[in-house]
């Protein structure tokens, strides 16, 4: 089967870690992949092959939305400007099914596959309608009372609910994801779980790979450690406010966080100086991809301290599994995916969302007992190479492609 992908969000493609694996998967078991990304840089090559597995990519120059383009986009969930670049997309490659990523270009994806009578997947990463009401949750009143009505939740959630009534097919990242969509009145059948594990396969584990230099930077001290996106709905904010409280009893504590840009690092810095804690914590800039697992394994815990929002409430992020498949313990607030994955596992602690007393002290827990940390380690490995790993999930991806192609005959 010949896969069109699309892909929407307004930065270089690759990398995207989710998309990758997908394409490495689908490719491995006899699936044409080619992918439709915007171009960015400006620069980028139009068309370029992708890894081993030859997947295709092809850029389009999608130009800037003007203001009827823009109120297209916030109130109708439809983007012109993409139309006629999906459309030629189709034309070129000659897909036999549509696969779009999140639900920002899935109803003029939709549109656009009605025009040549392509089947539509939708790939929701996370639940859009409540993430953009938890990013606007850090705004001043203003621009937050701007962003509820051009970003309707409710408006957002019809033009979800009515999009993925015509897919054929629905991919989320957890079970909880799925119970949400149910109540759309989508049925089971067409709802499948492909969440963001990892194995041996995606990503590095072994250790004697890892950079000696950041090992021997962070040796002698006790590394909380965060690694990925910055947001309000990421609990950064939290992990500081608990900083004071936790260095009184981690004599060597050091909290690094990994991922942030300039305006985020100011954002962290402002937070570090109101609790008086700049001299704990390490701002780090994004890094590239191979050097997430040095930063792991230089961790003595790892963070995943999600604030209590609706968006927090149905998603997971790979890191939880890169830090599991690394043999490092995880701290992770009472959000239900991963609530859920570190008790079925046993591979670390569960926290209150937003109460910083008790990160304080289940930090300290940590600290305070080596075997039990060691042995929260080994349970997360031995999830994520076994029935949390990857290839489980690409199975089930697998499997649906081959029940759509055989629908299709």
């Amino acid at each position: 089967m010949h896969i069109g992908m699309i892909y929407s969000e307004n930065r270089p493609f690759p990398p995207d870690i989710r998309i990758e694996k997908e394409i490495s998967s689908l490719c491995s078991a006899g699936h044409q992949i080619s992918v439709l990304a915007p171009r960015v840089p400006k620069n980028a090559p139009l068309e370029e092959a992708l890894g081993p597995h030859q997947a295709v990519v092809r850029r389009a120059t999608v130009t800037e939305s003007n203001f009827v383009e823009r109120l297209s986009q916030v109130f109708l969930l439809q983007y012109p400007n993409w139309i006629e670049h999906l459309k030629d997309f189709i034309k070129r490659y000659s897909p036999d099914l549509l696969h779009v990523h999140d639900l920002y270009l899935l109803p003029t994806t939709i549109r656009a596959g009605r025009h040549y009578g392509l089947p539509v997947i939708a790939d929701l990463h996370e639940n859009i309608p409540a993430a953009r009401r938890a990013y606007r949750s850090a705004q001043k009143p203003l621009p937050r009372l701007i962003s509820a009505i051009t970003y309707n939740y409710h408006l957002w959630r019809w033009h979800e609910a009515r999009a993925l009534q015509q897919c054929a097919a629905i991919i989320v990242v957890v079970p909880e994801a799925a119970e949400r969509l149910y109540k759309y009145g989508i049925a089971k059948k067409k709802v499948i779980v492909v969440s963001n594990t990892e194995d041996e396969t995606t990503f590095q584990t072994d250790p004697k790979k890892v950079d000696p230099v950041i090992l021997q930077k962070f040796s002698s001290t006790w590394v909380a450690s965060y690694i990925g996106g910055i947001g309000p709905h990421r609990g950064l904010d939290t992990t500081i406010q608990a900083l004071p409280a936790a260095r009184d009893r981690i004599p060597n504590l050091k909290l690094v966080i990994i991922g942030a840009d300039s305006n985020e690092k100011l954002q962290i810095l402002k937070m570090c100086r109101n609790s008086g804690v700049t001299d704990v914590v390490e701002i780090i800039d994004w890094q590239p991809f191979e050097k997430v697992a040095s930063y792991i394994y230089a961790s003595d815990v790892c963070l995943v301290p999600h604030k209590d929002f609706e968006h927090t409430q149905t998603t997971v992020p790979h890191k939880l599994f890169q830090y599991m498949i690394c043999k490092k313990p995880v701290l992770v607030s009472n959000c239900q995916p991963l609530a859920r994955i570190v008790e079925d596992t046993q591979s670390g602690i569960v926290f209150q969302a937003d109460n910083s007393d008790d990160l304080a002290q289940k930090l300290i827990m940590l600290y305070q007992n080596p075997e039990k940390v060691a042995e929260m380690g080994k349970n997360g490995y031995q999830a994520a190479v076994g029935p949390y790993a990857w290839r489980h999930d690409a199975k089930r991806l697998i499997h649906m492609y081959q029940r759509l192609e055989n629908k299709n005959r």
